[in-house]
């Protein structure tokens, strides 16, 4: 695309704004029952994964 003038500030102007990366939200505090898991503020519902322990396995 052509410009009208030779200012880098209308190369600028016509250039696509980038959005900022969303920011990562504080940890957990210690007492919260999300404390320490990998995938908090990722819209987690509880019962959590980490509370669901896995069924025994049926030995034959």
């Amino acid at each position: 695309m052509r410009t009208f003038t030779n200012s880098p500030y209308e190369r600028m102007m016509m250039q696509v704004p980038r959005s900022p990366r969303p920011s990562r939200p504080a940890p957990a505090p210690k007492g919260h029952p999300c404390h320490g898991c990998k995938r908090y503020g990722e819209g987690c519902i509880l019962p959590c994964y980490r509370g669901i322990n896995r069924a025994p396995s049926a030995t034959a």
